[in-house]
């Protein structure tokens, strides 16, 4: 039978890269997405296409589309 394990030499990856995302995180994400497959998001949209309640998106809607408008920004150099 074969058992991998890590190479001696490699560290081992560190905990923080398993870091939950916020909410705000989250619905910047869904906004993101749905903008770049052509779908006009609004609050409703994003009520019907996602898990978030209409609560959470009155309180963290404007928030989240201000991340996901700075997260669209193309920067070349």
């Amino acid at each position: 039978m074969i058992a991998y394990a890590l190479h001696e030499t490699m560290p081992k990856p560190p905990k923080t890269a398993l870091v939950e995302k916020t909410l705000v995180e989250r619905m910047a994400d869904r906004v993101l997405e749905l903008g770049m497959n052509g779908i006009a998001v609004t609050k409703d949209v994003l009520f019907e296409h996602t898990s978030f309640t209409l609560e959470e998106i009155e309180q963290h809607g404007r928030e989240a589309c201000n991340l996901a408008r700075s997260r669209a920004v193309r920067r070349v150099a």
